[in-house]
């Protein structure tokens, strides 16, 4: 026999359903934002940086940048757009689990923002050679080049600093997810262990300059899997 509900149980399976189905498009909005932060990382760090940076040799550096200027000129805007997408998906994912805990939420939000606000401040350093180009009448060559690979190193350092404040968020976040009900509660300890391989791998690179390799790998098997496999699930999947 037929369950029969009444007007009010139909509103609530409505409301229910409407709010699974906008929470799912909400999660696949902060895939592809998310898919953009990714793909603009590493245009910018594997393509331009690692291409046209050696940190061994200023002249060299010089030379390639100077030979390729639009292309780093790309890799800066790729940064500032990653730097743009991580201010969306901050929000973005504030929204979708407030309910979990909403001081965990709020606190997961503003280390996020903070580290979207060093990445911003710090492109400057990263756009500095460009300017440096363009009146480099000012500079000896030598002193040019130097001056150069200073500021690209400088932009490193502001990097890590900014990797610290978001091995914090990925430690919440990764709480958050464990206790949502929207995802698996594998996605929460993969972003759980994901903060602690960017916690280690930039503490490393300030305290134990002598264990960086070790810090790459770690990092690389749990943080970028760990993303990526978050990202792929936020675009395909959405949420449970």
């Amino acid at each position: 026999m037929a369950k029969i509900l009444l007007p009010h149980q139909k509103n609530y399976q409505m409301k229910n359903l409407h709010h699974q189905w906008s929470c799912k498009k909400l999660a696949r909005l902060t895939g592809l934002f998310y898919f953009m932060i990714i793909v603009c990382g590493l245009y910018s760090g594997l393509v331009v940086r690692d291409a046209l940076v050696n940190p061994q040799d200023a002249n060299e550096t010089l030379s390639l940048i100077s030979s390729n200027l639009f292309q780093f000129r790309l890799g800066f805007a790729a940064d500032l757009l990653m730097a743009i997408c991580d201010v969306i998906v901050s929000v973005l994912f504030f929204v979708l689990l407030r309910n979990v805990n909403q001081i965990i939420a709020l606190l997961a939000l503003c280390f996020r923002m903070i580290q979207s606000c060093i990445i911003g401040l710090n492109l400057l350093n990263l756009f500095n050679p460009v300017i440096m180009l363009n009146s480099s009448s000012a500079y000896q060559s030598e002193n040019l080049a130097q001056e150069i690979l200073l500021s690209i190193n400088q932009f490193e350092i502001g990097y890590l600093i900014s990797g610290v404040f978001f091995s914090v968020n990925c430690a919440l976040m990764g709480y958050l997810l464990f206790k949502s009900a929207l995802f698996p509660r594998s996605i929460g300890v993969m972003i759980g262990l994901a903060s602690l391989g960017y916690f280690v791998n930039c503490m490393a690179n300030f305290l134990f300059p002598e264990f960086i390799m070790l810090s790459e790998v770690l990092m690389l098997v749990t943080a970028v899997v760990s993303e990526l496999t978050f990202c792929i699930y936020l675009l395909i999947k959405g949420t449970k």
